[in-house]
């Protein structure tokens, strides 16, 4: 009986290479894939995500480990299922956490797509989370240290995450660039890319300026009582607790508590009004179904990346909304965001929504 074959999603960076190499050491037949999600304008040398010098870089550290190494367009894909509703999203007043979509549609989407057609049964990525099989179905656990991005991973559905290789699991930075320098990989010393891929210079607002310039257009900035207080210079440019760019206060600091996307008004208040006592979300991805099936669940939420979890008691509703409910009320809870549930006891992520929007603390 020949190896098992896995497709490596290879981006061309440390992490990426160094799970590819784990795996070859463990006995699987290793396909390594580099995904072209955009044309990027920026230099070949500039930091950045999908560009010449990435190919060129997954390229030698396939060849370091003797694995075939292909890269394919996924453009169309990426743009659909990644940019547009990226550009929808901020259009429409939210704020989207864009690698989500692309781990959801395009590396457990498309490419597990083309990992059928390959006879692979596992895709594997460099991201630092660890998934366990168990009779049950898939168990996907938050990694212990800094660089966790379970978050990110957390709207895979257990079908997805049951074909999910995570080689790096509970390592650290650190480490896997010590893998990388025990394996000969030539991009042991390379810098991390940017967040948003596809964001180059860091600017998503020259990304909306494109793809949806009525974004841009000026508005009022009322109070949270109605009362006029200015104007803003476009949607795009705030999300929800921002405190720049905003019209001069006399009575102290003013945050954007709420964004409306259909008068194309940005209402601010304090920073008390900030707070919620909970949140709506939809597209509710259930990883532990059974957890949530006999009325409130404690859980611990977090409301966006890299946010301290916090307790709270979730609830399902009919149609799959999940309604969750603070122990603490929290600060600047932010439509577009996901919200991932936690085991109380252990890092397990049980669950994950799109936040619709803030319940209002009492």
């Amino acid at each position: 009986m020949g190896k098992e074959r896995v497709i490596a999603a290879m981006s061309g960076g440390v992490d990426s290479a160094v799970a590819a190499g784990l795996l070859v050491e463990s006995g699987y037949d290793v396909v390594g894939i580099t995904m072209k999600m955009y044309a990027p304008s920026k230099p070949a040398y500039a930091k950045s995500c999908c560009g010449i010098d990435d190919f060129d870089d997954a390229r030698a550290s396939a060849a370091a480990l003797n694995i075939a190494h292909y890269v394919l367009d996924f453009e169309e894909a990426f743009r659909r299922n990644v940019i547009e509703r990226f550009a929808d999203d901020y259009a429409a007043g939210r704020t989207p956490n864009p690698c989500v979509s692309c781990n959801n549609f395009v590396k457990l989407g498309t490419l597990a797509q083309f990992a059928d057609r390959l006879g692979a049964r596992y895709v594997a990525t460099g991201h630092y989370a660890r998934v366990e099989r168990r009779d049950d179905g898939p168990h996907l656990f938050r990694n212990v240290h800094a660089k966790d991005q379970a978050y990110a991973l957390a709207q895979l559905t257990p079908a997805q995450l049951a074909r999910l290789l995570l080689p790096l699991g509970d390592f650290d930075k650190t480490t896997t660039r010590a893998h990388a320098r025990r394996l000969g990989l030539p991009v042991h010393d390379k810098t991390e890319s940017q967040d948003i891929c596809f964001v180059e210079g860091g600017d998503y607002r020259a990304v909306l300026a494109r793809l949806r310039p009525h974004v841009n257009a000026r508005g009022a900035v009322v109070s949270t009582t109605g009362e006029p207080i200015g104007e803003h210079d476009g949607i795009a440019n705030y999300t929800v607790g921002q405190r720049a760019r905003l019209p001069a206060s006399n009575d102290g600091a003013r945050y954007v508590t709420r964004i409306d996307a259909a008068t194309n008004t940005i209402v601010i208040g304090r920073e008390d009004e900030l707070l919620s006592s909970g949140l709506e979300a939809a597209a509710l991805n259930l990883i532990r179904p059974e957890r949530f099936r006999d009325g409130a669940t404690a859980v611990r939420a977090m409301i966006r990346y890299r946010a301290a979890p916090t307790p709270g008691l979730a609830t399902v509703r009919d149609g799959g909304l999940l309604q969750l409910r603070f122990e603490t009320p929290q600060r600047a809870v932010t439509p577009g965001q996901l919200v991932a549930l936690l085991d109380p006891a252990t890092e397990e992520v049980l669950a994950a929504a799109t936040i619709l929007s803030p319940s209002l603390s009492s």
